[in-house]
């Protein structure tokens, strides 16, 4: 459960400042390190609270982890029940009109309500505490992208049961690569067709309702990289296109990234020639399943699209520079620093 995972983090972050004031007083005490008056004081007093969290947090977390549920039933006086019953019989409410926490805070806390046993309380301090810590670490976001992945690994791994082995070892590091790659794609995917959900509003009407997918690229971009301008080209304008229907800051810089490491990874696949084929199709059939990313395969439409790639690299000026060409590069003046520092 989040609520568990989170109350581990807080027992780890309270056992390690524990450690670190600890640390600092027995410094104190043998000299090395002497602090103020104020400091000591302030230290003490910070080891102090952090200990009793630790304690209550500690305490919280076995009583959650209980097996036996029977005996913490026994344990409890009646009394005690019938007023715990009554606070928390109210806490979804209590939550919800709270005005002191953030919205996102109180969802999440209303979320780990549901999802504790029925045995199972927390003060509302405590409650709001492990919401907070849930949503910094982003518990139920890592778990669903983990789902994912893991549905792609193995459908990663069907497509290559019948290579042979030894292909297998020549380009091993793409294992963990590809299925990483595939989910990037995925997920800027679901982002971008959220752009294309209309809106009530009036000026909203317009907008698409279905975004129709990514533009087809060619395999011929890959193979002559390093010998066609035109590849570069085309490439650019496959990125570009892309770009435009990346509509938040967030998506734009996740696309570049995806962008760099799609080719890499094809251009790894396609120097390796046949060797890689089963992996080169296994990451174009994963692609075209989970982000409807497709090559084009008919030879007419490769014949055409290269017609138009020749007549706009004839209307483009390849002698000018980019807008922000600049000779010395932030490393190179980096590195030019460091070799005069060492002399």
């Amino acid at each position: 459960m989040n609520s568990v995972i989170a109350l581990e983090e807080l027992i780890k972050e309270e056992e390690s400042r524990a450690a670190l004031l600890q640390k600092q007083l027995a410094n104190h005490e043998s000299g090395e390190n002497r602090l103020s008056r104020l400091a000591l004081a302030s230290t003490e007093s910070s080891l102090e609270e952090t200990q009793e969290k630790l304690t209550k947090h500690k305490v919280m977390y076995e009583e959650l982890m209980k097996q036996d549920l029977k005996e913490l039933e026994e344990k409890e006086k009646l009394e005690e029940a019938i007023r715990r019953k009554k606070y928390f019989d109210n806490q979804n409410l209590r939550v919800k009109n709270n005005n002191e926490k953030a919205d996102d805070q109180k969802l999440e806390a209303m979320m780990i309500l549901d999802e504790l046993p029925e045995e199972v309380n927390f003060e509302d301090d405590e409650l709001f505490e492990i919401a907070q810590k849930s949503l910094e670490l982003n518990l139920k976001d890592h778990k669903e992208l983990k789902d994912e992945l893991s549905i792609i690994r193995k459908d990663f791994k069907s497509h290559l049961k019948n290579c042979k082995e030894e292909k297998l070892s020549e380009i091993e590091l793409l294992n963990f690569r590809i299925p990483i790659l595939v989910l990037h794609f995925s997920v800027l995917l679901k982002n971008i067709e959220n752009n294309f959900v209309p809106k009530d509003d009036e000026e909203e009407k317009e907008k698409p309702k279905k975004f129709t997918g990514f533009p087809r690229y060619e395999d011929w971009w890959i193979q002559e990289l390093w010998s066609s301008h035109q590849a570069y080209f085309a490439l650019f304008k496959f990125k570009a296109i892309i770009m435009n229907v990346c509509k938040t800051g967030e998506q734009k810089r996740s696309w570049s990234k995806i962008f760099d490491n799609w080719v890499f990874v094809k251009k790894v696949l396609t120097d390796k020639g046949a060797l890689a084929h089963d992996y080169h199709f296994a990451l174009d059939a994963l692609l075209h399943k989970y982000a409807k990313l497709d090559e084009e395969l008919e030879s007419k439409n490769l014949e055409s699209m290269e017609t138009i790639i020749k007549k706009i690299t004839k209307k483009e000026d390849f002698t000018k520079m980019a807008r922000n060409h600049s000779l010395i590069t932030p490393y190179l003046k980096f590195k030019k620093e460091k070799l005069n520092s060492l002399k």
